[in-house]
């Protein structure tokens, strides 16, 4: 995962100062949220899957939301 995808992905799951809560959810140090955001540090496997999860999860609450809408509820 590149920093950028990093960067964006908790973004869009957190709002634009996502390091904070990221670093919660992610069950990492705030400091290494920071690191992968500068390109100090690659994104290890494990926690670019543990973001994809979360991403996957709040997709499918939004598609299920989409589908109430979109039928009057």
């Amino acid at each position: 995962m590149t920093r950028t995808t990093f960067k964006h992905a908790c973004a869009a799951l957190w709002g634009p100062q996502y390091q904070s809560e990221a670093a919660r959810q992610l069950g990492i140090g705030r400091s290494s949220v920071v690191r992968y955001d500068l390109g100090e540090r690659s994104v290890p496997v494990p926690i670019a899957d543990r973001l994809g999860d979360l991403l996957a999860e709040r997709q499918a609450r939004i598609d299920g939301l989409l589908v109430k809408l979109r039928n009057g509820g």
